[in-house]
């Protein structure tokens, strides 16, 4: 069985002027310890969260048919026209 958990934080980047939550983006340099199944203690894991970067993301404007779930493909991600 294959599952993803999408973890959130409190948006202080560029998107916070549209949404307060932010995903929480794990940088490549920081997997082993992500992924470490050792990890296991409350405080060690709220070390390791509060010890992520800000993520560096930019807002652009898309089509309003990203709202239908209906609606896939690449093309919805393209700058609104």
């Amino acid at each position: 069985m294959r599952t993803a958990t999408i973890i959130t934080t409190a948006a202080s980047d560029a998107l916070g002027h549209i949404h307060d939550r932010t995903p929480l983006i794990v940088p490549p340099n920081m997997f082993s310890d992500w992924l470490d199944p050792e990890m296991t203690s409350e405080a060690g894991v709220r070390a390791l969260l509060d010890s992520m970067p800000e993520p560096h993301l930019v807002p652009r404007v898309v089509s309003a048919k990203v709202n239908y779930a209906r609606n896939k493909g690449p093309a919805l991600i393209q700058p609104a026209a």
